[in-house]
C-alpha cells in the first residue's frame, strides 16, 4: 500500500508516512523502506516535506551494511544543492551512509552535528576533522552545539589531545562544561590550570558538573578525597541520584567509602536509582551477589530495562530463568523498544536484540 500511494504521487506524504511507520514497528524492514523513501523524494511538494523524508533516510541508512549507490548518489545531489533546508539533512544522511563525499562536504560546510557524525563514521580522518572541531569550539560554540563538538573528539583517542586548550577554555567559561570535564578526565593531561579548574567546578551550583569534575580530577591526579567529599554531598541530597551514580565507574574500588550511601538505594522506589545503585555497587566491589537480583528484576523492553541488561552483562552472570526473556528480545519480529532522541546513537531496539543474542550464546 505504501508503494502504491507513493507511485500515485505520495499525496499528503501518506505513503512515506506509512513506510516510516513500517520500519518503526517491524525489525529488518530498512532496505525495502529506504527504497520506498528514495522513490518518494521526487514526489514531495515542499522543501519541508522533502527535508522530513531526508531526515528519515538519514536515521535508518546507518542500519544498512552497504547502502545502495543510487541512494547515496541521490543524497549527494541534494547535499550539494543550494537549498539549505534540504541540503543539511541530505548531507547528514550521506555521512551516515559512510560515503566519503559526505566527509568532503562537511569539511567545506561544517556544523556541530555534522562534525560529530563525521567523526563517528570516519575516525581515521582525525587530521582533517580535529582542526575544524577546534576552530568551532574556539569560536564560542555553546549549548547543544558545544556538547556535540566536544563529543566529536571521542573517536580520535590520543589525537584528540590537540584540542585540550579548547576543552580547558570550555570548562573555564562553562560552555559544554560537563562534557568537557569528562573528556579532560578521559584523555587530558594534569596541568595546574586544568586541575584547579576541575577543583573549582566541584563547587558549582550545577550538580551534574560537580560530579563530572570530581571524577575527572581523580582521573588526572589520583586524589580520591575530593571525589569522595563531592559524592557524599550529592548522594545524600535529593537530586537525580542515579545520574551521579552513573558517573562513578572511573573511581572503581576507591569509591568504597561511599557504599553506606549506595547500598540503601538498592531498594529505592525509583527504578532508575535501583539499577544505577546496583551497577555502581558492582563497579566498586566486583561482587555480583547483591547486584544480579536487582538487575534481573528490572530487565525488560524499556530504556531502564535495557540499561539493566547491559549492567547484568557486565557482571558475567545470566540467570537461567532469564533465558526465555532473552529469546523473546532476540527473535521478536516486532521492535520492542521505540526509538527516542534521548537514546543516543543507533536504535535501542537494535541494541536490545544484539545484546540478547550475545548473552544467549555466552557460556
Amino acid at each position: 500500500m505504501a508503494a502504491r500511494w507513493i507511485t500515485a504521487g505520495d499525496i499528503g506524504s501518506r505513503g512515506s508516512w506509512l513506510a516510516e511507520e513500517i520500519t518503526g514497528t517491524w525489525r529488518d524492514r530498512e532496505p525495502a523502506v529506504l527504497d520506498l523513501l528514495l522513490a518518494a523524494l521526487p514526489q514531495q511538494r515542499s522543501a519541508r516535506a522533502l527535508a522530513g523524508r531526508l531526515r528519515t533516510i538519514g536515521h535508518w541508512i546507518e542500519h544498512l551494511p552497504e547502502p545502495d549507490a543510487d541512494l547515496r548518489d541521490t543524497l549527494h545531489r541534494y547535499a550539494a544543492g543550494a537549498d539549505e533546508e534540504t541540503a543539511g539533512p541530505a548531507l547528514l544522511a550521506l555521512v551516515h551512509s559512510r560515503d566519503l563525499r559526505g566527509l568532503e562536504l562537511v569539511l567545506r560546510r561544517p556544523g556541530a552535528r555534522l562534525l560529530a557524525a563525521a567523526a563517528r563514521h570516519f575516525p581515521e580522518a582525525g587530521d582533517q576533522l580535529i582542526p575544524v572541531i577546534r576552530r568551532e569550539l574556539a569560536a564560542g560554540a555553546t549549548g547543544n552545539e558545544g556538547i556535540a563538538l566536544v563529543g566529536a573528539l571521542a573517536p580520535f583517542g590520543a589525537a584528540a589531545r590537540q584540542a585540550l586548550p579548547e576543552l580547558v577554555a570550555c570548562l573555564r567559561t562553562r560552555r559544554a562544561a560537563i562534557v568537557a570535564a569528562r573528556r579532560l578526565g578521559a584523555d587530558g593531561i594534569a596541568t595546574r590550570e586544568t586541575t584547579d579548574l576541575l577543583c573549582a567546578a566541584t563547587q558549582s551550583s550545577d550538580l551534574a558538573l560537580r560530579a563530572a569534575a570530581a571524577v575527572a580530577h581523580h582521573q588526572l591526579t589520583g586524589d580520591v578525597d575530593l571525589a569522595l567529599r563531592t559524592f557524599e554531598g550529592l548522594l545524600s541530597g535529593r537530586g537525580q541520584t542515579h545520574w551521579y551514580l552513573s558517573t562513578l565507574k572511573p573511581l572503581g574500588s576507591a569509591a568504597a567509602p561511599l557504599l553506606p550511601f549506595i547500598e540503601p538505594l538498592l531498594g529505592a522506589g525509583y527504578e532508575w536509582t535501583r539499577v544505577a545503585a546496583a551497577e555502581a555497587l558492582h563497579w566498586i566491589t566486583g561482587s555480583p551477589d547483591r547486584v544480579v537480583p536487582v538487575l534481573v528484576e528490572s530487565v525488560g523492553p524499556t530504556p531502564v530495562g535495557l540499561h539493566a541488561l547491559k549492567a547484568l552483562a557486565a557482571t558475567g552472570q545470566v540467570p537461567e530463568e532469564l533465558r526465555p526473556t532473552l529469546r523473546g528480545f532476540a527473535f521478536s519480529p516486532l521492535r520492542l523498544i521505540a526509538d527516542s532522541p534521548l537514546s543516543g546513537q543507533g536504535h535501542p531496539d537494535e541494541e536490545l536484540r544484539a545484546l540478547a543474542r550475545t548473552l544467549l550464546t555466552a557460556d
